[in-house]
Order: C-alpha cells, then structure tokens, then sequence
C-alpha cells in the first residue's frame, strides 16, 4: 500500500494505453480503466481557460473556451439569455460543432465554420435535438460548443496529446496538424515522463520540437510544459488537441479541437479545481436519470457505486459487482448466448 500511495490516482486507474484509445475506441469496462471518464470538449477548454494562465506563470492564457448550447435553446428567450452573457457572439466569427463525445466531426459535415452569430444560431437550430447517424452510430444531437473562430495557416498547426499509462506519462507530439494528420502512432515523436519525474522545457525542446521552426520553439516549448503540469495536476488520464495552433506572432497558441478524459477517482483531490463537471454518456447512448442518481450517490460514499444501462428493454440484469465481478458476469451472460438481453 506505500509503493501504491507513491501513484497519483490516475495512474492507479489506468494500467496501459493503445492506439485504439487515441483513435476514440473505448477501454473495455474492468480492462484497468474503468474510473476515466470523457469530458465534453467545453469542459476541458474551460478548465485550460482557468488554469493555463497559473501553469505557465502568465506566459500563456486561452481567452475564450466558447458557451455549450443545449436542448433548451428550443425555449423562447433562451438565445437571447445566451447573447447577454456572452456579448462577444455578436462581435466575432465563429465556429460550431456538436459537443458529444464525436470523432472526425470535421470529415462528418459537422463543424461551422467562420459564421456570424445568425448563420451559427441557425444551423446549430437546424440539427438541434435531430437524429444523425455517424459512422455505424445513430445518435440525437442534443449540445453544441460555440466559439471563436481563429484565422490561421496550415502550417500553424501542430500536433498533440497526452496519455498516462502505469509507471510513466507520454507525450506525443507531431509538427503537422489537422483532420489529416493521419497515424500519429507510427509518426509521432515521443517523450515519456516516469511517474514523479519533473519535465523541463530542454526535455520538450530537444525530444519534441526539432522540426517546428526555431523562432516558434521557445513558446511553444513553454506552453508544452504549463500543458503537462495542467494535465498531471487535474488528473487527466488523456489530452489530444488536433490542431494546436500557433499564430504568425510565435507567441499566441490556441487549442482548436480536444478531446479529453479525466479520472473520475481523483475527485476528492481535484473537486474544487474541476468545479461542476458533466459526465456526458458515449454519442448514440441516452443518459438515464437512474444513472445520474447512483452518480450522485456514489460520490456521497465510500463505497464504490456505479451503474451503466446497456438496454433498457433487456431481460438480465446483473447485481453483482467488485474486483472486476461484473465484467465476469457479464461475458458469461454473452457465452451462453443472452448478451443482447444484457440490460446493465
């Protein structure tokens, strides 16, 4: 239990990491990773918005992490509630995109791009609470992240991600950015940070920066570096922003699109610095009241609690959990036949 105590949480949680994480495939539940959780993409920008001036020393700030549109947009009045708080809609371009846990919007005919106020309002109106189907996946759009639109040139973007895994954290970081970036995996360079080891802005620069061009390595070296301590100290479990751009003044980095996970354990540790998080369920799935109550139950207790409705008009429902029981249930409910029956 000592050496376990040396672990922060979110290495406790989870014990690898693959390729088919970063490419949006979900862990199997009880494969060591079953407290990390996505967050919506406004969540995490709105934790960078907070925390990136204090992690860079005031070095680096991220201005607007935009406003998360919901279902009751349909409501008379609700807009203009909207544009009263956020009085920069009116005064920029922007960009809107389903905020739901969606890979490859962008290839999906799912992001807006450079729209005034009124052609976003209106096409986010268009899709609001619509079914789309996306990939083999059909789901409802019911949230929508709008915000800035930012001006730049291919060759501002770049690559990024963060990743724990058991004993170390990676960074993979390529210096081509955008929806056709293609395997990362395979062409990325990489840097791994043993678990308790401090990263520096040299080890950034000389691991992961020596094809960004030299007037830009400095900056981007220091964002880096305030990014990872953000990451580690939130109790990030993965942090991917595709593209990352760095503007023609080498100094200004704005993280255009990211996906992120954050390990739901480490709330006794972090509640604060998170503030309130939504846990929205996987695009496709519904998000069922019975669930958000043993949510809120299980933060209440000691107790480990937790429940997933799989099919609510299924006829086996598991009781048994604990130590990876419910996994081990569950696959022998699917050996003999009865998985589509599975209801949790």
């Amino acid at each position: 239990s000592s050496r376990l105590a040396q672990f922060p949480a979110r290495h406790r949680a989870v014990s690898c990491s693959s390729p088919s994480q970063r490419q949006g495939v979900p862990p199997r539940p009880g494969a060591g990773a079953m407290s990390v959780k996505c967050i919506r993409e406004h969540t995490g920008k709105a934790l960078l918005q907070k925390w990136l001036p204090e992690y860079s020393k005031g070095r680096h700030q991220f201005d607007c992490a935009g406003v998360l549109v919901g279902p009751e947009v349909n409501q008379y009045g609700k807009w203009d509630a909207i544009l009263e708080e956020n009085k920069w809609l009116k005064e920029t371009r922007l960009v809107a995109k389903p905020d739901q846990l969606i890979k490859r919007r962008g290839k999906a005919g799912l992001v807006a791009v450079n729209k005034t106020f009124d052609e976003a309002k209106a096409w986010v109106m268009q899709r609001m609470c619509r079914e789309q189907k996306i990939e083999t996946v059909t789901g409802q759009l019911t949230h929508f992240l709008i915000e800035p639109f930012v001006p730049h040139k291919q060759e501002e973007e770049f690559y990024i991600c963060m990743v724990s895994n058991r004993y170390h954290d990676e960074i993979l970081f390529y210096h081509e950015g955008g929806v056709d970036v293609g395997d990362v995996d395979a062409k990325a360079s990489r840097l791994q940070i043993v678990t308790a080891d401090t990263l520096t802005q040299d080890k950034v620069t000389s691991a992961l920066l020596s094809q960004v061009p030299a007037a830009k390595q400095d900056n981007l070296a220091a964002f880096i570096l305030a990014l990872f301590n953000f990451y580690k100290d939130l109790h990030f479990a993965y942090l991917e922003i595709n593209p990352l751009v760095m503007l023609g003044d080498n100094r200004t980095v704005v993280p255009l699109d990211m996906a992120a996970k954050i390990d739901e354990t480490a709330n006794f540790l972090c509640a604060q610095r998170w503030g309130e998080i939504d846990w929205p369920p996987p695009f496709g799935r519904a998000a069922y009241p019975e669930e958000a109550l043993i949510r809120d139950m299980d933060g209440k207790t000691g107790a480990s609690l937790k429940l997933t409705i799989l099919n609510e008009r299924g006829r086996v429902w598991t009781m048994v959990a604990g130590g990876g029981a419910s996994v081990v249930y569950a696959d022998t409910v699917a050996d003999y036949g009865w998985g589509h029956e599975l209801a949790n």
